[in-house]
């Protein structure tokens, strides 16, 4: 029975989880762990060239060897571990799933922040403090964009959870309190 790379990956990422965090390495490998994705980020068909069994083994053996030179210790041998199983076209996932622990285990958000008007530094401060107190969490990392369509006010997206205070929302509940 083949498992799914979504399985996949989130097996690995757990047992790599629990021991990185065994080890207290888990900020350090993290770090690494960011490298290793944005390599297979920029290289899209690495994984599936690493994983394919129709390229001679002395190629693959090639297109890994810069990845296991540039690692060491757990990532190292989680490199040749995912490599060794045939799993590379995993890797991007196996990271992802890693980050989800790794981010709930620090208590960080992700949200996408939409504003009629571009934001400085200290009122995105202050939305990252306001909705971090909201959803218990420590750090909130906020991604913004100009909507000028929604008048005014914030709308914030997270984890399939939007808040909409935007003025265009508002407008559209009075017109519908009105027309009732």
């Amino acid at each position: 029975m083949s498992l799914d790379k979504v399985t996949v990956a989130k097996r690995y990422s757990k047992a790599l989880f629990e021991l990185l965090q065994s080890n207290g390495q888990l900020d350090a490998d993290y770090e690494d762990l960011k490298q290793l994705r944005k390599v297979f980020q920029d290289n899209p068909q690495l994984g599936s060239a690493l994983t394919d069994n129709s390229l001679a083994l002395a190629k693959r053996e090639a297109l890994v060897k810069p990845l296991l030179d540039s690692t060491e210790g757990t990532i190292h041998n989680l490199v040749r571990m995912v490599y060794d199983y045939g799993r590379m076209d995993a890797m991007v996932e196996i990271i992802d799933q890693f980050q989800k622990l790794y981010d709930e285990h620090n208590q960080t958000v992700y949200a996408d922040v939409t504003t009629a008007v571009a934001l400085d530094d200290k009122q995105l401060d202050k939305i990252k403090s306001g909705y971090a107190k909201r959803v218990g969490a420590k750090q909130v990392v906020l991604t913004s964009k100009v909507d000028t369509s929604i008048i005014g006010g914030v709308i914030i997206k997270s984890a399939g959870t939007i808040f909409d205070g935007s003025i265009k929302t508002k407008i559209r509940r009075l017109r519908q309190t009105l027309l009732v």
